[in-house]
């Protein structure tokens, strides 16, 4: 692919505007005032999840706890079987981007293969559209229809989330 032209679509600053506007969403969505169980996909996933945590923490009743669940490796559940899941809590499995909604449909076969819980729940810095699988992103930072030869990436440096690109391709 030729490289293409950039469009910075998120600043740090809006971006933190914007975790924090989806931590008091999550928030008042858990009615039941459960632990929330943060379930980052990958590293950008967790760099998101770690945010919203970091959000969470000082308006949430309950405890928040932070999970990264490596998708990219050969067994990902390996990462969960030292986890004391409980069915009672409220997750949430958080990524950076959601396109197809295969990375995310993957991450829920996982999480629920590990507990049975009363829901599950979606949260995303980016939503592109374009899905191929079931999946709606239930808590979003931005929604974003993108076409098919555009590319959006989500800048982290040193578990900082930096910004958020758009790439054209002609």
């Amino acid at each position: 692919m030729s490289s293409g032209s950039e469009l910075v679509l998120m600043n740090r600053e809006r971006i933190l505007r914007s975790l924090n506007r989806m931590a008091h969403e999550i928030a008042e969505h858990n009615v039941n005032d459960a632990s929330i169980d943060l379930f980052g996909i990958n590293d950008r996933g967790y760099a998101v999840a770690d945010a919203l945590e970091n959000l969470l923490t000082p308006i949430c009743n309950d405890e928040v706890q932070l999970f990264q669940l490596p998708l990219k490796e050969k067994k990902p559940q390996d990462a969960l079987e030292d986890i004391k899941l409980r069915d009672n809590h409220y997750p949430v499995i958080v990524d950076d981007v959601i396109f197809s909604g295969k990375t995310m449909f993957e991450a829920l076969k996982i999480i629920s293969s590990y507990i049975n819980p009363l829901e599950i729940h979606t949260a995303v810095l980016i939503d592109r559209g374009h899905r191929k699988f079931p999946i709606k992103a239930e808590f979003y930072g931005m929604e974003l229809p993108t076409k098919l030869d555009e590319h959006v990436s989500v800048v982290v440096e040193e578990q900082q989330l930096e910004n958020v690109k758009l790439t054209k391709y002609a």
